[in-house]
């Protein structure tokens, strides 16, 4: 599990660069049926949610699998925890 910042979503590619926290950046893909977790505002509670709920700069907790074709990793798993 790595923790970090997005810093850049492209929804049509399923991919986004996340950057830790020691300023590495980490590509990853998202397969369909992936668990995306994000905020609900009222409770602040998380929620069940779509790669298009992500925003840049939203800070994550990721589970990733193995690394795909194109040496991205494949994500398992995001929560978004800002």
């Amino acid at each position: 599990m790595i923790e970090g910042r997005i810093k850049k979503i492209d929804l049509a590619q399923r991919t986004a660069v996340i950057i830790t926290q020691d300023n590495q950046d980490v590509v990853l893909t998202f397969p369909e049926g992936v668990n995306i977790e994000v905020r609900e505002p009222t409770t602040m509670g998380t929620m069940g949610g779509e790669l298009e709920d992500l925003r840049e700069g939203y800070f994550v907790e990721v589970e990733f699998g193995a690394q795909d074709g194109s040496g991205n990793c494949a994500c398992a798993s995001l929560i978004c925890i800002s």
